[in-house]
């Protein structure tokens, strides 16, 4: 194999690889938001109205997947759309519920490629409660929309606010993205920074690989 065909089967591979792992991560949101319900029920004393709005989105979550695996497109859609409805009456208020509300309404969007739509909810729960570890999830998520609507600029600010925000359980994972970014705006010099960062930590996982394998062909 030439090496242009060697290098053009090794983007396609990285291509997927990203491709796959964006969805991960907006499926998280989700894992988020259960492991969240389920720290406030255990450990945080909420007011009454919060706890009583937790119960009707989860009542409105519960309604959508309810068997949804036996239901057609059709009927699945009519359920998307009588969640989103529900969920109007919540979206705008704060705290916890704000958050939940709207990172629930944004995956809704994004599944059936609503992005402007799902960027507005994503970027709606970070503003609810800016020191939420559910932030930096809504930051990823964001951009991965933003992406999809073709605005790299955007993208990579939310990619480098998700890389670099505290307690991040996704940073390696956004760190990449941010310095993919940086590439496709011109930053080349940003982007081996970032990629440097990543190809030097001490535990190499797949980002830091795939870092050291962009240093590698920008200095070609």
């Amino acid at each position: 194999m030439s090496e242009k065909n060697e290098k053009k089967t090794a983007s396609s591979k990285v291509t997927v690889f990203l491709d796959t792992n964006k969805k991960v991560i907006i499926i998280f949101s989700v894992v988020v938001l259960v492991a969240l319900a389920a720290f406030i029920c255990c450990e945080v004393a909420l007011s009454s109205s919060h706890k009583k709005n937790l119960i009707k989105i989860d009542e409105i979550s519960y309604t959508l997947t309810n068997n949804s695996s036996e239901l057609s497109e059709e009927e699945l859609t009519a359920r998307r759309t009588a969640a989103l409805d529900s969920l109007a009456a919540y979206t705008k208020k704060s705290g916890i519920t704000g958050i939940r509300a709207n990172m629930l309404a944004a995956d809704l969007y994004y599944q059936v490629n609503d992005y402007e739509n799902a960027v507005l909810c994503y970027e709606a729960a970070a503003k609810k409660n800016k020191g939420s570890y559910t932030n930096p999830v809504n930051a990823y998520n964001a951009a991965v929309c933003y992406e999809q609507l073709g605005n790299v600029e955007e993208a990579s600010k939310a990619y480098k606010t998700a890389a670099y925000s505290k307690n991040q359980v996704i940073a390696n994972h956004a760190k990449f993205s941010y310095g993919r970014t940086l590439e496709a705006l011109g930053n080349t010099d940003e982007a081996v920074k970032v990629y440097t960062e990543l190809a030097e930590l001490e535990k190499a996982d797949d980002w830091s690989r795939l870092a050291k394998t962009r240093l590698i062909s920008i200095s070609k």
